[in-house]
Order: C-alpha cells, then sequence, then structure tokens
C-alpha cells in the first residue's frame, strides 16, 4: 500500500516516464543493500593521514581521518580538496587533476604541503594497499585534500603543519547508471554563486554552503540544484558542469566563472577532435528552454544529461527529449579514445 501511495505521488509529479523508471531503479532494496554494505567496507579502508596536532602521519584506516576542531579546515572551511574516480580500476585523468589541485593549493594560500609527485605516489599506494575491497566492489572514487592544520587562539597564522588526507570513497552504479540511461531533473535556484572577487572559481574547495543550499532546495522536486551567477545567468551544480546543445552545436559556460571540470575538459576535446562545434557563452535561462539538449559532466557519472528544468519554484520550463542513438550526447558517450570508450569511462 505504502510503495503503491508513493508511486502514485511520484507518477503526479513526473509526468515524464524516464523519471519515473529513474526512481524506482534508485530506490529497490537490492540497490539500497548494495549500497549500505559498499560504504561499511569502504569505512574500513586504508587511507593516508596526516594531522601535526593529533599525531598522525602515515596509513590508518579510515576511521582514523578526524580533524581537531582547531584545525582551519573547521574552523573556517579552508580546504583544498580534489576528487577523481577509476575507470576499469584504473584512476582517470590523473594528470589533470592534480595539476588542479596543485592550482587550488595556491589560490588559497595552504602552504607547505607535499610535491604533486608524492600524491601521486600515495594514489598509487592506496590502490595497491586496498586492492583486495577494489576488487570486490569495482570502480571507485579517490578523494585529496590539504587544510593548513590548527591555529592557537592568538595566532595569526597556523602553527602546526597543513593536516593532509588521500582516501576512498564508494561510487553508487545504480545511480551512476540510471543518470547515463534516463537523466537527471535540474533546478534553476535563487542561489547565488560567491562572487569571483571573494575566491576564484577556479579553486575546488570544501566551502560549499551555495551548493548545499541549491541542493536543498531542489531535493523535495528530487531535483538537482544549479546556481545563478551575479549576473543572472547560470553556472554549474554541486556535481556538474552545464552545457547546452543547439544545432549540434555545444556551448559551455565562460570558463572564467566556473570550476574547470577534468570531465567538462575530456568531453570538450572529444567534441573538437570530431569537428563538432564548440563555444562559451553566459547560459541564460531562455537558452535553456530553446536548447535541443543539456550535457550534465561531473567525476562520479562522467557524462549524462538533464531530461527536465524547473524554476527556484519548482514549475516546469522545459522538458528535453530522450536523447536518440545519434544525438550529441550518445555519440559522446559511444566515442573511442586512445584507452577505452567513453561509454565505458563515462
Amino acid at each position: 500500500m505504502i510503495l503503491a501511495m508513493r508511486a502514485g505521488e511520484i507518477a503526479g509529479s513526473f509526468k515524464n516516464r524516464s523519471r519515473l523508471l529513474t526512481y524506482f531503479q534508485m530506490n529497490t532494496p537490492e540497490r539500497n543493500d548494495r549500497s549500505t554494505n559498499a560504504s561499511h567496507c569502504f569505512a574500513n579502508h586504508v587511507a593516508y593521514f596526516e594531522c601535526e596536532s593529533v599525531g598522525q602521519s602515515g596509513w590508518v584506516t579510515y576511521d582514523q581521518v578526524r580533524l581537531p576542531v582547531d584545525d582551519l579546515g573547521f574552523r573556517q572551511g579552508v580546504t583544498a580538496v580534489e576528487r577523481l574516480r577509476t575507470y576499469n580500476g584504473q584512476p582517470f585523468c590523473v594528470a589533470r587533476h592534480l595539476a588542479r589541485f596543485r592550482n587550488t593549493l595556491q589560490l588559497i594560500h595552504v602552504e607547505g604541503v607535499a610535491s604533486i609527485p608524492q600524491w601521486q605516489g600515495w594514489i598509487n599506494e592506496i590502490l595497491n594497499r586496498n586492492a583486495e575491497l577494489l576488487s570486490e566492489h569495482g570502480d571507485f572514487g579517490i578523494t585529496l585534500w590539504a587544510t593548513p592544520g590548527s591555529r592557537g587562539a592568538n595566532e595569526q597564522r597556523a602553527s602546526h603543519r597543513p593536516t593532509i588526507a588521500v582516501h576512498l570513497n564508494p561510487i553508487d552504479h545504480a545511480a551512476v547508471q540510471a543518470r547515463r540511461s534516463y537523466g537527471h531533473t535540474v533546478m534553476l535556484t535563487e542561489i547565488v554563486q560567491p562572487d569571483v572577487g571573494c575566491w576564484s572559481r577556479h579553486a575546488k574547495v570544501r566551502s560549499r554552503l551555495h551548493y548545499y543550499l541549491a541542493d536543498h532546495l531542489a531535493r523535495e522536486f528530487s531535483a538537482m540544484g544549479v546556481l545563478q551567477d551575479t549576473n543572472g545567468t547560470w553556472t554549474e551544480s554541486s556535481v556538474a558542469n552545464i552545457a547546452l546543445v543547439t544545432n549540434n552545436e555545444i556551448i559551455f559556460a565562460p570558463s572564467a566563472r566556473v570550476l574547470p571540470g577534468i570531465t567538462q575538459a575530456h568531453v570538450r576535446k572529444l567534441a573538437d577532435d570530431q569537428g563538432m562545434a564548440t563555444r562559451e557563452l553566459p547560459l541564460t535561462t531562455e537558452m535553456m528552454i530553446a536548447a535541443d539538449a543539456m550535457l550534465l559532466m561531473g567525476t562520479d557519472t562522467g557524462l549524462w544529461f538533464a531530461n527536465c528544468v524547473l524554476d527556484a519554484q519548482g514549475k516546469r520550463l522545459h522538458e528535453y527529449a530522450m536523447p536518440s542513438a545519434d544525438s550529441v550526447c550518445r555519440r559522446l558517450q559511444a566515442l573511442r579514445t586512445s584507452r577505452e570508450t567513453i561509454q565505458d569511462a563515462f
């Protein structure tokens, strides 16, 4: 009875059959059991952690990776972060991810951190130390982060070495497959990106209150929240860069106004290599309504698409057709790179 009532609610909220299928695919008991089991196993994996104020330095179990309350990563949210994932057991675009991480560290002035070759070594070693876990659960995410360390009450500078960590995170493969197959509803929220005068949008950080608020508003509608720019155009979400497809041309948001997504850069190179037209423009609501499709690009899910756009009150502004086999989205997913297909990678 409860399931039937919930089905009625969902069917009433989502007229598009694809979103109804997405809901049930992502909420089966089997899927929830697998997700819970994976999370439990990853909770005990071996991670790298250095935190001088608590006397930790080296390889520990994940449950020992904890920030003390006087660490600036907690007190002020000063945390440089980088997230990547594996495909077929191999980390994807490691050099690009590490270059972005180095840039973030410079932009937010987290100093005295290990060199990029050291981070590369930790990535390799975490794969080796957790090989059995990874063979059992398939592809996974890898997260790197660094804070300035702790600061005393009367100190102007951090009094300890930076706090750093390298750890794994599970990927919800059922949710990934559902998004690739059926798409994702997006909501154009009233939450505005911090101005570039606050901090560079090229810095990937854990100061993410704006993303949290956008997703909090969108969650009621099972949607993903999109952030406004200060000029009223649209930028990105907490998990995806956005591009519009109009007359087979792919239009990306201005690169200076969004995080330089690694997946987005990969998709754009593939499109350029195939002679697909690409350019950058501020993305307006009118452009989204007129577009043939909206592409979404992010680390965990790779390349997928929006199936519907809602306004800030949850009203449907536009519904996109499911991508056909010859659509830009499906063509990009099917392209082969030097290592693997986009369908394998994304």
